[in-house]
């Protein structure tokens, strides 16, 4: 479902990270970890297509990603990114917005299945009609797991989906993800959660070199 070959990412002459190789199949769970700015949600950009490599390529579900195939890209790709601010006052207008997006327009919102997904992350159906101030990060990080599982693509990219979680939402976050994969769906996260990590088929560790140079080096955990 994904392949990354010789990935290699610069910002002007500084390498971000280099020599990134990695194959996920269909209904794989892949963690990514590691110190903060190594890269990793760069890495979730690059495969996005929303940052451009400098070398090496990306290919989802066989699909080479270019400029011009970006946007077919994006058609089979979920995205919940770790903060989201979004002009909206109140929850039920929030959860509608993504199905607006052209990159989601063969998805169908449904309130009815949204609102399964909200109970099995743990919430009640009441945090619907809630303004978006009332509510905590760790709620928005659900319903936005939530909205994203929606979407029903292939490939799941997810940004810290526990991070702002305590032990019992962390663990039924994890329950829910682990599902998204069963049903087939590619889910490759970014987590420091050891919990999380721990339910994931596989764990990759990105690292810099103590000169700060960050050149990135890839490896199973």
């Amino acid at each position: 479902m994904l392949q990354i070959e010789g990935l290699e990412i610069r910002f002007g002459q500084t390498t971000l990270f280099r020599d990134i190789n990695l194959h996920a199949k269909r209904g794989e769970l892949i963690c990514l970890t590691g110190q903060s700015g190594c890269g990793k949600t760069t890495l979730l950009k690059a495969i996005m297509g929303l940052v451009t490599p400098y070398k090496g390529s990306i290919a989802v579900d066989n699909i080479l990603l270019t400029p011009g195939s970006a946007p077919i890209i994006r058609l089979k790709t979920a995205w919940m990114p770790q903060g989201l601010s979004l002009p909206m006052d109140r929850v039920k207008e929030m959860v509608r917005l993504p199905f607006d997006l052209k990159a989601n327009k063969e998805a169908a919102f449904s309130e009815e299945e949204l609102l399964c997904h909200l109970e099995e992350l743990g919430l009640e159906r009441e945090i619907m009609d809630k303004r978006i101030h009332e509510i905590s990060g760790g709620q928005r990080q659900r319903i936005l797991l939530a909205i994203t599982a929606m979407q029903d693509k292939p490939l799941m990219i997810i940004d810290e989906p526990t991070s702002a979680l305590d032990q019992e939402s962390s663990r039924r976050v994890l329950q829910f993800v682990q599902h998204q994969a069963s049903r087939g769906k590619t889910v490759v996260a970014v987590s420091h959660d050891a919990t999380f990590m721990k339910g994931c088929k596989r764990v990759i560790t990105l690292g810099h070199t103590p000169d700060r140079t960050k050149e990135e080096h890839i490896y199973l955990g």
